[in-house]
């Protein structure tokens, strides 16, 4: 792991880059790509063919079980190597029922 200095936020590099896909936000098409390092703000992956060509897109990093994902968007490219941005979501967050009040947090001592 290593901080940007800039920002504070912590990146994680992979020696050897992860297998994962890529996804059109419609859901037609789907790829193989490679993930080179992560942030909880952004990723470097690798883009060929086809997927180069988006300009949004779905980041599947698992391959089984329950499917964790992020919403990308495409800042740079150099090359294949492209970085992403991740799009805050309110995916799986449930909304309180209309009308209701927040808990209240209880106090502590």
């Amino acid at each position: 792991m290593r901080t940007n200095e800039q920002n504070d936020t912590i990146r994680v590099r992979f020696e050897r880059p992860l297998d994962v896909r890529v996804m059109t936000i419609d859901g037609t098409w789907c790829g193989e790509t490679l993930l080179f390092e992560i942030s909880d703000r952004d990723a470097q992956i690798e883009l060929t063919g086809r997927a180069a060509e988006l300009a949004e897109f779905f980041l599947l990093l698992t391959s089984f079980g329950i499917p964790v994902f992020r919403r990308c968007k495409r800042e740079w490219v150099h090359g294949a190597c492209v970085g992403v941005s991740f799009k805050k979501t309110d995916i799986g967050i449930r909304s309180p029922p209309e009308g209701a009040t927040p808990p209240q947090l209880a106090a502590t001592e």
